[in-house]
């Protein structure tokens, strides 16, 4: 499977003189920080925002630290870097507009966790797509704003759509490891500062020592106060929300939405590790310099990550009422969709219509986690044994999950 093409190394090429920056990341952050603040237009950035600020400088340093980064991977970084803060600055104008906007009520959002490769995505939608549910679209999040007219939600949706294709051209396997649209439901990636994915773009180990103890409570905050700027002066949804990182931090989650509940999707971490394995070395093949892409490295590195995610969510789940969290099988899922989503439904409190009958077949009709793209463990320098270890008990609840269905 290709995982870059020849543009990619023609525009390494030319980004070269650019990537020049991140030897001074603090100039960088410095000047994208000093263009929002000189339109600050009423709003006012607390002290939770400006530590939000703070850690993502600090994890800008440790990316441009990376030696394998390459032209495109330090543009791209660059771009998320920018698109956080202008984002933060985006809805804080706004809250000062509009300050009836914090009085929105996100009621019972629903959260779809699990380790990544699991049908989180598929759930996700399907579940967005319900009678009065609702998913952030990934156009709306890349230019958070409040109800546009038809003309510029679809001048907005193509610009989106343009960046989209850009990244399509440079990695083929990207669009078939995670299909994605400027007028799909996404996930909530583009809310969060901080994220484990990070990872997926270069090797950063002192960065997952930050995540192991890192508070994401303003995280989810400042995700709260952008679902209260989407619904405003709209019909009040529920929100389905969805995003890998969301599996370590559900009592961050918890603690900013209280009634949230969890559906966490269920399968064999030793499938999961050889899918999440593949789906890292596309991206870090988008993101560092032919030749540097050291798929033990992945492995070695996911297999530290994911296991520590589903601990820290078994952990957290006990300390909850028992009903904020609904388990669903894989295989229970894929095996037989037309009874597993309608029993979903039912234990979420959601109406089951025909309308959902249509967009269940529509769902598993288009394209979704392809088997095509999973590599061996070997590949990543895994076997069996290190997987069993690392998730301990894990797959005989996984197992035993299956059997009940």
């Amino acid at each position: 499977m290709r995982r870059t093409t020849a543009k990619m190394r023609l525009v390494n090429t030319l980004t070269a003189p650019a990537a020049k920056a991140r030897r001074d990341p603090d100039r960088v952050f410095d000047k994208i920080l000093l263009t929002e603040r000189s339109d600050l237009d009423g709003a006012v950035l607390t002290e939770e925002d400006e530590r939000s600020l703070e850690h993502l400088r600090w994890f800008l340093h440790r990316i441009a630290a990376v030696e394998s980064l390459s032209g495109v991977g330090w543009l791209s970084v660059h771009d998320m870097i920018r698109t956080r803060i202008g984002n933060l600055f985006r809805v804080r104008r706004l809250q000062a507009r509009h300050p009836e906007v914090r009085r929105e009520r996100i009621e019972a959002p629903v959260f779809v966790i699990g380790l990544p490769r699991t049908a989180t995505t598929l759930t996700h939608k399907i579940l967005a797509n319900a009678q009065g549910g609702r998913g952030p679209y990934m156009w709306e999040m890349d230019n958070i704003g409040l109800a546009r007219t038809v003309e510029e939600e679809q001048r907005l949706r193509r610009r989106t759509q343009r960046k989209l294709d850009q990244i399509l051209t440079l990695s083929p396997s990207w669009g078939r490891i995670h299909p994605v649209r400027s007028d799909w439901v996404e996930e909530i990636y583009f809310l969060l500062n901080q994220s484990r994915l990070h990872n997926t773009m270069a090797p950063m180990p002192e960065y997952i020592e930050f995540m192991s103890t890192y508070d994401a409570r303003p995280d989810y905050r400042f995700v709260r106060d952008t679902l209260q700027i989407l619904q405003y002066r709209r019909p009040t949804p529920r929100w389905m929300l969805k995003h890998p990182d969301c599996l370590g931090e559900t009592a961050a989650i918890h603690a900013v939405f209280p009634d949230a509940k969890f559906v966490w999707t269920h399968r064999d971490p030793h499938t999961v590790m050889g899918s999440m394995c593949s789906m890292a070395e596309s991206l870090a093949y988008l993101h560092n310099r032919p030749g540097s892409v050291d798929p033990h490295e992945i492995g070695r590195t996911w297999l530290r990550i994911l296991p520590e995610m589903v601990d820290r969510a078994r952990r957290e789940r006990i300390k909850m009422p028992r009903e904020t969290t609904v388990d669903v099988s894989y295989h229970a899922m894929m095996a037989d969709p037309t009874r597993a989503v309608p029993a979903l439904f039912e234990q979420l409190d959601l109406k089951w219509t025909d309308a959902d009958e249509r967009n269940l077949e529509e769902a598993l009709d288009r394209p979704r986690d392809q088997r095509g793209h999973e590599y061996s463990m070997v590949h990543y320098g895994l076997h069996p044994a290190m997987i069993d270890d690392a998730f301990g008990d894990y797959g005989l609840f996984v197992d035993n999950l299956t059997a009940k269905r």
